[in-house]
């Protein structure tokens, strides 16, 4: 069981940094190094491993959370409530980042096509009168 506890540690340990990150973030977009968005993109890939791992622990039967661990729980719940405004305003972010970046390509096709078919030969005709 004590592997169980590791895990939990970790699964704390890993929300931590996450919300440590998340609060440095930049509300745009524009702002922010890759790395660091690579980085906390990184520390859910893990945090999402030690979920795995610990749903094959609440499957055994004689699973049970000590005391010790109901304390680490409690500390993630409130990790947990600070960090889901954080989150929600980063994806917020990304999304709106996202809707910018297809309007431009959209723009951009539009004016590219009206200039691809004028004719370099020719003779221009002032129909002015």
């Amino acid at each position: 069981m004590n592997e169980k506890h590791n895990a939990l540690t970790e699964f704390l340990h890993l929300t931590e940094k996450i919300h440590h990150q998340a609060k440095a973030v930049h509300s745009k977009m524009e702002d922010n190094d890759n790395e660091r968005l690579e980085a906390i993109q990184s520390l859910f890939d893990k945090r999402q491993q030690i979920i795995e791992q610990m749903e094959s622990f609440l499957q055994q039967a004689n699973f049970g959370w000590t005391g010790e661990d109901r304390l680490v729980i409690e500390q993630l719940k409130e990790i947990e409530q600070s960090l889901q405004p954080l989150m929600n305003n980063l994806h917020k972010s990304f999304l709106s980042q996202m809707n910018r970046i297809t309007q431009t390509k959209q723009v951009s096709t539009k004016y590219m096509g009206a200039y691809q078919n004028m004719a370099t030969e020719g003779s221009f005709i002032d129909k002015r009168k």
